[in-house]
């Protein structure tokens, strides 16, 4: 990844800071490996995508200073929406993307307003493993919370059906270098099999299957 995406990321954050956003999102997805230098030492994480995913856990009672979309006005990002789902989304002039995420609920609609933020979230499901599966970093002088290498990990796993082969192999590659940096560590291997302990019967086969095909020597289900 090019140092002006990491540049850019970087000027997110404190837009997001500088404005109580960063207390109301998760970073997931790919980008969130991006912070585990701060808590692996020698990591050197891999990303390939430009867009940033923020999960909202949250919807509703959120308190900010400006919304999204007033926030990044002045690092050059408008703000697009998708007009057959209504989902919305940030887009700088390099290219750069960022989504806004929560939980599906039960009406399984696609999207969720959320006025306070100015943003129309997509519905997803296997997000809720991030309520509590999230580490604080300090970042630029920033708190950001960001997904626990654990259940970075476990969502990938859970979701890996529904991903096209190239992500499903760029996530695989990643799943691998993230976990070689967790079993290093007691406390986030003791977060893994806790995750696992806690899935239920159908995500649990998801796991068991998602080991087995891909000849992974990850913990066995006990």
């Amino acid at each position: 990844m090019k140092i002006d995406y990491e540049d850019k990321l970087q000027s997110v954050i404190k837009a997001f800071g500088d404005n109580g956003i960063l207390d109301n999102i998760i970073i997931i997805g790919s980008w969130a490996t991006y912070f585990y230098v701060k808590i692996f030492d020698g990591y050197i994480p891999s990303i390939r995508t430009l867009d940033l995913d923020c999960y909202i856990p949250k919807t509703k009672n959120i308190r900010v200073i400006k919304s999204v979309g007033e926030a990044l006005k002045p690092i050059n990002f408008d703000q697009i929406f998708d007009y057959m789902t209504e989902k919305s989304k940030f887009i700088s002039p390099e290219g750069f993307e960022i989504e806004f995420l929560a939980k599906l609920k039960r009406d399984k609609s696609q999207i969720v307003k959320v006025d306070s933020l100015g943003v129309n979230a997509e519905q997803l499901g296997n997000l809720d493993i991030f309520n509590e599966g999230y580490i604080e970093v300090d970042f630029e002088g920033y708190s950001v919370k960001v997904a626990s290498p654990s259940a970075y990990i476990m969502q990938k796993i859970l979701i890996s059906k529904k991903r096209s082969e190239d992500k499903y192999n760029k996530d695989l590659e990643s799943i691998i270098l993230v976990y070689e940096e967790v079993k290093k560590n007691k406390q986030h291997m003791a977060d893994f099999k806790s995750i696992i302990a806690s899935l239920g019967k159908n995500t649990k086969k998801r796991y068991k299957n998602y080991i087995y095909d891909n000849n992974l020597e990850f913990p066995s289900l006990e």
